[in-house]
């Protein structure tokens, strides 16, 4: 009876698992997908002022339910026609957080957006790097 009630539990376990491990993968988000349906795209950054942008992006349906970050705010520094530093503005939960500082270094390594997205967080990754380019893309950056 010992011996039925462990196999009956190990099985059970086993379900468990698998049933939460397809669950997490049909939440699994497509950055690509998600950064054509936003129109994420590179800025070209030799006709933005240097000087000092600031930019937001709030996810919008059907992706809110699935983000704990809806709505963040960037502020861009622009120097030589390249991005020279970066600040997470909102929410303020996430500035200094090294997963974003992370995601900031790979667009100032590669002055590229498409950048791969932080694991675990890639739709709030795809508003960030959207915030990037709303503020750089802002008439105020542009040169005249």
């Amino acid at each position: 009876m010992t011996t039925l009630v462990l196999v009956r539990k190990a099985a059970l376990r086993a379900v468990m698992c698998a049933a939460v491990a397809a669950m997490l993968a049909s939440c699994a988000v497509d950055k690509a997908a998600l950064a054509r349906r936003v129109d994420l795209h590179d800025v070209d950054l030799s006709k933005v002022a240097d000087g000092v942008y600031q930019g937001a992006y709030t996810i919008k349906p059907p992706f809110p339910e699935m983000a704990a970050n809806k709505s963040v705010e960037v502020r861009v520094t622009v120097t030589g026609g390249k991005y020279a530093k970066f600040e997470m503005v909102k929410p303020p939960a996430l500035a200094g957080a090294s997963s974003f500082e992370g995601l900031f270094s790979r667009v100032k390594d590669t002055q590229h957006l498409s950048v791969d997205a932080i694991s675990s967080a890639t739709i709030t990754s795809v508003a960030v790097l959207k915030a990037i380019q709303v503020a750089v893309s802002s008439p105020a950056a542009s040169s005249q």
